[in-house]
């Protein structure tokens, strides 16, 4: 049998089955600590709840090791504590874990008695916040009094959300002063206490500012009554101006406050004063927040001095009034407000018009529609949009008569484009004959936006008008109009324009109307047929990728090699849009051909095709490989390069290793060695073992500059916290034979076991010789001449994932012996007369009654490259050819011997 096989590189991980998961956990307390740290931080939610389950699961004792190891921070690195203690406490605070909270609650607390440094405490404070109860509340209050944990303590108090707390902080009032009662104070505004009102209020006259910011504010969100002189005295104070005490603030948060708990007597005479001594321009943010609060809690009452309001020359004074009386008040608050617009100027009308409109009501709609004549534009303008709020699809009519008139084009035609429906189009339509210039043009752009195919013929016709606007907005909306139907129309209007502008749009309805149609990829479609009997084939070039299909990718395939100047720049253009895959084989081939003008974009739309293509990784790294050869510059090697970063398999990140050693592609090269090689920014996968770390390390000694620092400490932490697996291991070192030799006996290990070991001895002398006459080494491959026998691996292995690259040539015959018996199949596909169509990755061997033929064919043409992985577990096989599943967890065969099972382990 011929054989024609190169082999680039083999790479075997030997995969050990683990049956820990039916084994008492016999590990040591300790040993179950330092298992959940190694664990942390967590790569999903999935890994996060089991580890935190591995926590609650170590009961209290475990909890407390894992808590003793917190230091303080900068005495030592108690990263992975940390992440473990905060997230089991976020863990625990989920809705229905009961049992984990209290115990998440009670050991927080244990700890908390066991540190004495204070940032180690504040830490467990604030974990405390998640799980917080009545055993936090009793032994937690003690801290109130201590001035450097008052506010920590404080924070997982409130965290309760008891009201009943408020006691623990009267209680601590008293015993504390400074930044302490600053603390107690707070807490005690936070949880509305009037009981606190007499403590606090002396404090406003305190000597210290940040104490009276924070008395004022306390009372402010308690919102007492008896708290009204003293909090507009000192917003008086200040002329209701920003200072540091927050005095202008506070009183309204009070009055907002009083509202909320109905004080509305006492909340209108707070607005009252606001009002009073907020007038000036410079205020009437101040003014503004008083109105809202008035009128969210009297209503139709603050109308008046709504719109009293308006007359302010303040425009942001006058939105914010108008956005108050949005949703304020009925029909009558309506008319008032239609009686302001008529007595206004044209800006302030126009600003109540637009309210008018968001309110919603009816009794508008007669205004609005009167102000569609008025004088000014920006009045009809608001009148356009807003009638469209009040009447919905039924403007249309009104709005298109509008529009018929020539009147505000823009704002008209923009609503309306929100209103029409393909049911109302006809109302567009019959003004087109009525219409010109702008007005038609506008008429148009809406019913191309509408996608209003039933008037292609209409719009059509304008395409020869004499009027600049109309004939631009007909070309213009061809692409949204045209069908299939409108075909032929389209191509004799292609072939008879001249602009350049004209030409294109035409040709974007083209590739609208035959979009998806399959009729179009034969020979006899509309589009490739006129293509034969047009002289003027560039201009139907860009319509062929979106028809797609072998003929017509063979047609301008042809006519790029056959032609030149536009026609070839034409055909060329359709290659690089082509919007499939099927498109790089022509790339690829100009690419190689080295031509001067077409190469190096070709180069570059193969790389982008490949990018966006739905192959599997396996496969777009082998046509990076490809066409890495043909990069005729450090940019397109960085291109090929980064594209290849974002494949994340572990042959990206061997082949990469290369290009470190080149200094102007080391930056690239390393930054994708990263992406592939590194978790993504979810945490989730990552690759690991000898190799990856080897690779990665030099990737991490590669990186230089500022801007590499940061990623150089993310290389070295996941370098420390990857397992220490050993990984892939290369069978083979790119250089020579080792580790291998020839075939015994044809390859049969029950023949081979009779053998002595003399016999054998002498038998693998001669082999060994022998293979030196059909395989060699040259350029990093394993070659084979397609001459005498098989070439096998001195090691023998029992379950393994294994990579292999192959490469066969014409007529070709070979294969991959597992543990000694043949064998996943490579072959010439072309080979129809021994079955070779089905493609390789087989189990050629397999009994008929057994599964042998691949489940497709995902075989690269001959004299490619392809990729191989192949995991054998037991008795079963699963290959990826290429990236595609071709064997799925079959039962191979024991060739030698059926009668029993495949060996255990072999070469």
């Amino acid at each position: 049998m011929k054989k024609y096989i190169v082999q680039i590189t083999t790479i075997l991980l030997l995969a050990c089955l683990s049956m820990s998961g039916m084994a008492q956990d016999n590990r040591t307390l300790d040993t179950k600590v330092a298992d959940v740290l190694a664990q942390m931080p967590t790569k999903n939610l999935t890994h996060r709840d089991k580890a935190m389950n591995d926590i609650f699961l170590m009961g209290s004792q475990g909890y407390q090791k894992l808590a003793a190891q917190l230091v303080p921070l900068g005495t030592g690195d108690d990263t992975a504590v940390r992440f473990a203690l905060n997230s089991f406490s976020r863990y625990a605070s989920q809705f229905g874990k009961c049992e984990e909270r209290a115990f998440a609650e009670e050991n927080l607390l244990k700890a908390l008695n066991t540190v004495n440094d204070v940032e180690v405490k504040t830490y467990l404070l604030n974990q405390l916040n998640l799980v917080a109860g009545e055993k936090t509340v009793e032994q937690v209050k003690s801290y109130l009094t201590d001035e450097q944990l008052a506010e920590p303590a404080a924070q997982t108090i409130l965290s309760t959300e008891d009201p009943k707390t408020a006691e623990v902080f009267l209680a601590a009032f008293p015993k504390t002063e400074g930044n302490t009662q600053m603390t107690i104070v707070r807490a005690l505004g936070q949880l509305k206490c009037k009981r606190a009102v007499p403590m606090i209020t002396p404090l406003v006259s305190s000597d210290s500012e940040p104490m009276q910011k924070t008395a004022l504010a306390a009372l402010a969100n308690i919102g007492s009554p008896d708290s009204y002189k003293t909090l507009l005295s000192a917003a008086s104070a200040v002329d209701f101006n920003y200072d540091a005490t927050n005095a202008a603030k506070a009183f309204l948060t009070y009055t907002k406050r009083l509202g909320e708990q109905n004080e509305l007597e006492l909340m209108e005479k707070a607005c009252k004063a606001i009002f009073k001594a907020n007038s000036a321009s410079d205020h009437l943010h101040n003014y503004s927040t008083a109105l809202r609060i008035y009128a969210n809690n009297l209503g139709y009452e603050a109308t008046p001095l709504l719109l009293d309001a308006v007359d302010s020359p303040d425009k942001a004074f006058r939105y914010s009034a108008l956005n108050i009386a949005e949703n304020l008040g009925g029909v009558a608050d309506t008319r008032k407000w239609i009686a302001k617009a008529e007595t206004s100027n044209a800006e302030v009308k126009a600003e109540i018009i637009d309210m008018l409109g968001r309110r919603g009501c009816e009794q508008a709609n007669d205004f609005v529609l009167a102000s569609l004549n008025s004088a000014n534009e920006v009045v009809r303008t608001e009148a356009i949009t807003a009638l469209s709020k009040l009447q919905g699809s039924d403007a249309i009519a009104t709005l298109t008569a509008h529009l018929a008139e020539g009147k505000d084009i823009e704002a008209t035609t923009k609503v309306l484009n929100t209103l029409l429906d393909k049911d109302h189009l006809y109302l567009i339509a019959q003004n087109l004959d009525q219409s010109a210039g702008k007005t038609k043009a506008a008429f148009i752009n809406l019913i191309g936006a509408k996608a209003g195919s039933q008037y292609f013929d209409e719009i059509l016709a304008v395409t020869s008008s004499s009027n600049a606007d109309e004939k631009s907005a007909a070309f213009a909306t061809l692409k949204q109009v045209s069908s299939y139907e409108n075909a032929d129309a389209l191509l004799k209007l292609l072939l008879s324009v001249s602009e350049p502008s004209e030409i294109t749009e035409t040709q974007l309805a083209l590739i609208s109307a035959v979009d998806g149609i399959t009729e179009e990829q034969k020979a006899s479609g509309k589009v490739l047929s006129t293509l034969e009997q047009t002289n003027k084939k560039a201009r139907l070039f860009p319509i062929l990728p979106t028809i797609g299909g072998e003929t017509a990718l063979e047609t301008v395939t042809e006519y790029f090699n056959s032609s030149s100047g536009e026609q070839k720049q034409a055909a060329f253009t359709a290659l690089t849009n082509w919007q499939d895959y099927t498109a790089s084989k022509p790339l690829f081939e100009i690419c190689k051909s080295g031509n001067t003008t077409f190469s190096q974009p070709a180069f570059n739309s193969f790389v982008r095709m490949v990018a966006s293509a739905n192959l599997p990784d396996d496969q777009k790294l082998l046509q990076y490989r490809k066409v890495m050869e043909y990069a005729s510059s450090a940019d397109d090697q960085k291109n090929v390069i980064a594209a290849i970063g974002r494949l994340r398999t572990f042959l990206s990140l061997l082949y990469l290793e290369q290009y470190l050693e080149e200094e102007a592609l080391t930056a690239t090269t390393s930054r994708a060695i990263m992406n592939i090689a590194m978790p993504n920014s979810e945490g989730e996968g990552g690759l690991t073992g000898d190799i990856v770390r080897r690779i990665l390390g030099k990737a991490e000694q590669a990186l230089s500059g500022e801007d590499s620092a940061y990623d150089k400490i993310n290389i070295q932490n996941y370098l420390k916290a990857v397992p220490k697996d050993k990984g892939y291991v290369s069978m083979f070192n790119g250089k020579n034979l080792d580790g291998w030799q020839g075939m015994l006996l044809d390859g049969n290990p029950i023949k081979i076991a009779r053998l002595s070991d003399t016999e054998r001895a002498k038998e693998q002398e001669a082999a060994n010789i022998k293979m030196l006459e059909n395989w060699s080494v040259k350029d990093g491959m394993i070659i084979f001449n397609g001459h005498g026998a098989n070439l096998v691996s001195k090691k023998k292995y029992k379950d393994f994932d294994m990579i292999v690259d192959w490469r066969i040539s014409k007529k070709g015959d070979s294969g991959i012996y597992l543990r000694g018996a043949p064998q996943v199949q490579v072959w010439d596909t072309s080979r129809v007369e021994v079955g070779a169509q089905v493609g390789s990755g087989g189990l050629y061997n397999n009994n008929p009654d057994n599964v042998r033929d691949p489940l497709l064919v995902a075989d690269n043409p001959i004299d490619e490259w392809n990729t191989f992985c192949i995991t054998m577990v037991g008795e079963n096989v699963t290959v990826y050819l290429n990236g595609e599943l071709v064997v799925d967890n079959v039962k191979m065969d024991n060739y030698w011997d059926r009668s029993i099972p495949i060996f255990s382990e072999g070469t």
